[in-house]
């Protein structure tokens, strides 16, 4: 087993480490680039998902964030919070570092989304009462259509609003650096919500700059010449999430390659725009949750992988999510005939209270698949496989560098777990943020955690179980999602997976498995949304009566699931909710909201109009 250790002088202030730039600040590492390779494009947007439509130099960058630095400080000061509101392109990135330039702290959020029914104001009137902004910012587009929505007004009372695109940049010289430091927040980022209220995690400058020297050491391949500039990452991740900001703003600028962007819907509507883009570079990087992977397998044709060259593939990471084997099986079968090799992949474990990354790794060595005992599992234990047994197969999400410690700890008694037990994943060091923005008390508990043995070190707790085996970190799932069934540990998304796959007229991926107390007992709960050209039939149908097109009867759905998840986890399923498309509640980064779920449930608030 592998644990990393460092002795930090105080928590939160970096070390220096091996190939250390030196910047103290992202302020710095933007400048720099822009004094040293100031017409180089490092971000290029494909509006379409294909065709270019907008690109910006770091000169071009520093130039504008210079020039909205000043007109923020016109009307705010340093240290005051400004809310970036912004939808797929380029002017996002500008903005950002135009409110590090000011001195200020930037909060990206999900841009407010505006139909026929309203704004969408829940999680902007969530992150406007936490972070208590002076400033939104937006493009002149973008406010113009917010002006229309009396519930947006109502929220962004009293606070200033903003378009980047329309600040003059010949103000930029009036630009002084900002008195900030390396333990200087800059930015909160906010969690996508999925087991409660969104909460900003406090990122210094210290913190991004040892995350990105973390990830640019585990993915690093050694196949680069001295001088030889390294390939571009293509992403279409959104970039108010941390994985976006992260390997699409930040890690460009500091490894020195470029970017190329897209839509994420460009994307989800035709995943072929992601993997051409990537085809067309030669050589290129990309970063993707695993569903991603999935609905590549799933919508590229094979006509269509004739048309990719996918060999020059340095580096395919998986993460932000359960990554599963038989995604990344499918996804290297189905695209080899493309060139993909299997080494590309880079399964990897983090979350944004570590500012991004925890573990991945190495490249380019094969993903590490083991298969261990099932039964042993949900009772907290690791044993591998054996001949006859119940078999689980998991994804090693990396190696842990000497930058970390992590520990397995066992949540109930904050005590070291054995080696062979799964229990909370503990990590100190660098790249941990230094709390929640004005939450003092679950700050204590989640980023102050101490154990014995290690007494000169603060833990963040993640909230993720899993455990070390053969150098790599396995994670097994969610402490608040997990299902406890007599005793025994069940996973949600084990569950999920298996019910996606029980039958066909089940939409891929939209489910939700929790339990719910009936008053005596623990009972397993599923909620199962039904492909729209699949209508559910109900109750008894009079003999000769004709059926919808393609429909099927709810008591098969409903008899496929509880077979599926009883044959493959052992446990019963109680009750079977068939819903209609797009009622499942999802983050803002397509994550289930499995406690509102359960709240939704139990108050049945899911009522015929959701029912499929």
């Amino acid at each position: 087993m592998v644990q990393g250790t460092f002795s930090p002088t105080s928590a939160g202030t970096a070390a220096p480490q091996d190939d250390d730039p030196g910047w103290l600040t992202l302020v710095e590492m933007c400048r720099a680039r822009a004094a040293g390779e100031p017409d180089r494009r490092y971000f290029s947007f494909l509006e379409n998902g294909v065709e270019e439509s907008d690109s910006l130099t770091p000169a071009q960058v520093d130039l504008r964030a210079r020039a909205i630095a000043v007109e923020l400080l016109r009307v705010a000061k340093p240290g005051d919070r400004v809310l970036l509101n912004y939808g797929p392109g380029l002017d996002f990135v500008p903005a950002f570092f135009g409110a590090l330039y000011a001195g200020m702290i930037a909060v990206p959020i999900p841009p407010v989304e505006t139909g026929r029914d309203g704004a969408k104001t829940d999680r902007l009137e969530a992150v406007l009462a936490s972070a208590r902004p002076a400033l939104f910012l937006s493009t002149t587009g973008v406010l113009e259509k917010l002006a229309g929505s009396e519930q947006v007004g109502r929220a962004l009372a009293g606070v200033r609003q903003l378009a980047t695109d329309t600040v003059d940049t010949a103000v930029a010289g009036e630009w002084r650096e900002p008195d900030i430091d390396r333990d200087t927040v800059a930015y909160l980022q906010y969690s996508s919500g999925s087991t409660g209220l969104p909460k900003g995690v406090m990122l210094t400058h210290a913190n991004v700059l040892d995350n990105l020297a973390l990830i640019h050491t585990n993915g690093a391949r050694g196949d680069l010449e001295e001088g030889q500039t390294p390939p571009p990452v293509v992403l279409w991740l959104p970039l108010f999430h941390d994985m976006g900001l992260v390997n699409a703003v930040f890690q460009p600028l500091y490894a020195g390659f470029e970017a190329t962007l897209m839509p994420p819907l460009a994307f989800v509507q035709h995943p072929f725009n992601w993997l051409r883009a990537i085809s067309d570079r030669g050589d290129a990087i990309s970063v993707a949750p695993n569903f991603a992977y999935e609905l590549c397998v799933r919508r590229i044709s094979e006509e269509q992988i004739a048309k990719l060259d996918l060999s020059g593939w340095r580096l395919a990471a998986v993460g932000a999510e359960p990554v599963r084997p038989e995604t990344l099986e499918r996804f290297a079968e189905k695209f080899a005939p493309a060139g993909f090799r299997r080494a590309t992949f880079f399964p990897c474990y983090g979350l944004a209270e570590s500012t991004v990354m925890v573990s991945g790794g190495p490249a380019p060595e094969e993903p590490v698949i083991r298969s261990f005992d099932a039964a042993a599992l949900v009772a907290g234990r690791v044993r591998p496989a054996t001949e006859g047994a119940r078999a689980r197969q998991l994804v090693g999400c990396g190696q842990i560098q000497p930058s970390l410690t992590l520990r397995i700890v066992d949540p109930a008694t904050g005590e070291p777990c054995a080696d062979d037990a799964i229990g909370e994943v503990y990590v100190s060091g660098y790249s941990v943020g230094s709390g929640y923005w004005d939450a003092p008390a679950i700050t204590e508990e989640t980023f102050r955690a101490r154990l014995p043995q290690d007494p000169d070190l603060v833990f963040l707790r993640t909230g993720d179980l899993g455990f070390l085996y053969d150098g790599q970190l396995f994670i097994t799932g969610r402490r608040k999602d997990v299902i406890i069934l007599d005793g025994l540990n069940y996973y949600p998304h084990d569950i999920e997976a298996t019910v996606s796959g029980s039958h066909p007229a089940l939409r891929q991926d939209r489910c939700a498995a929790f339990s719910v107390d009936d008053g005596g007992q623990e009972k397993l709960v599923v909620l199962a949304e039904v492909q729209r050209r699949h209508p559910v039939v109900r109750g008894p149908v009079a003999e000769g009566a004709e059926l919808p097109r393609n429909s099927v009867r709810a008591g098969e759905l409903e008899a496929a699931i509880r077979r599926a998840v009883t044959a493959e986890h052992g446990v019963r399923v109680s009750e079977v909710g068939l819903l209609r498309p797009g009622v499942l509640p999802y983050t803002s980064s397509a994550k289930i909201k499995r406690a509102e779920c359960r709240e939704r449930w139990s108050a049945g608030t899911f009522d015929a109009d959701h029912l499929a």
